[in-house]
């Protein structure tokens, strides 16, 4: 891929899907990369009357493989062993054309050994049949070689690198009228804030990717400082700043930081962007408002090098 900020967003978007989605959103975006990687080969398999999915999450045809997919927020190990055994025996009863099931979970960390043992055990006993397991990783993976078309199939219009170098005050002003902005959300005693420090990337326990978005979007800080600067409205940049603050709080009292908030943060911002020019005008107006400190903050003086 020749775009790298284009590159890095699908990177990241691809991995964070798989930590953050759980339950049902983790069985949709299984089915939103199966369908982008396989087309037609692939069918997405929905619960229909008293019988549900018949233990159908999705079905290839070209190799009869029946997938069962398992995200939990919490993992009970009993369920997990007694759901695999379900699921595999009513497939088995309800799929006569299935020569392959596959049991993908969200584990990222690896199986329990209970799990891994129940799994050789229905292999064992089905040599006629295919059976494996896939862990997140490997629905990673299967997004390596995808063309940018189907990838933004999966996740949207990405920002790009080559908008990055020519955006201005106008891509700025669409961005900023995206927040939908209230006169409430001003208060008169907003006060100045602080420089970013240095460590705050860091600090923020932001990984590879988000790092390399926000540093692609601070080469325009001093573009977006001048759309503000500029704009007839005096209250507009700290409205703007105070909204974004606000929601980060919000994201801090629900114990998410790192990549999730900076995710969380990015489609907010980017939440009417209709194409690659609009989300990189949202990339730049948020990696503004990370320098400035309106979101996330910055690591204190005594701060060792290592987050809290």
């Amino acid at each position: 891929m020749e775009d790298r900020l284009a590159y890095w967003w699908f990177r990241h978007s691809a991995e964070l899907a798989l930590h953050v989605k759980k339950a049902t959103a983790f069985q949709d975006h299984f089915n939103d990369v199966m369908e982008a990687v396989y087309g037609s080969d692939f069918i997405r398999v929905r619960p229909a009357g008293k019988d549900g999915d018949r233990k159908c999450d999705g079905y290839q045809q070209s190799t009869d493989t029946v997938f069962q997919v398992y995200a939990p927020s919490r993992v009970d190990l009993a369920k997990w062993v007694k759901k695999i055994e379900e699921d595999f025996a009513g497939a088995k009863a309800q799929w006569s054309s299935m020569r392959s099931w596959i049991f993908v979970h969200n584990q990222h960390d690896g199986l329990p050994p209970d799990t891994v043992q129940t799994l050789q055990k229905i292999k064992t006993a089905n040599p006629a049949l295919v059976i494996d397991q896939w862990s997140p990783t490997h629905l990673l993976e299967l997004t390596v070689d995808l063309s940018e078309e189907r990838l933004i199939r999966v996740f949207g219009n990405p920002p790009r690198e080559r908008y990055m170098r020519v955006l201005d005050r106008g891509d700025v002003a669409d961005a900023v009228a995206g927040l939908a902005l209230h006169s409430g959300s001003w208060t008169s005693d907003a006060v100045d804030l602080p420089v970013v420090d240095p460590g705050k990337l860091d600090y923020n326990e932001l990984t590879e990717y988000p790092r390399r978005m926000i540093m692609a979007g601070i080469a325009q800080a001093r573009m977006v400082e001048g759309y503000f600067d500029h704009n007839p409205d005096p209250t507009l940049r700290d409205r703007v700043g105070m909204l974004m603050r606000a929601e980060w709080l919000r994201l801090q009292h629900r114990g998410m930081s790192g990549d999730e908030a900076f995710a969380f943060l990015y489609d907010r911002v980017a939440a009417h962007a209709q194409g690659s020019r609009e989300a990189t005008a949202s990339l730049a107006l948020l990696a503004f408002l990370f320098e400035s400190c309106d979101i996330f903050d910055n690591p204190p003086a005594d701060w060792s090098g290592t987050a809290a």
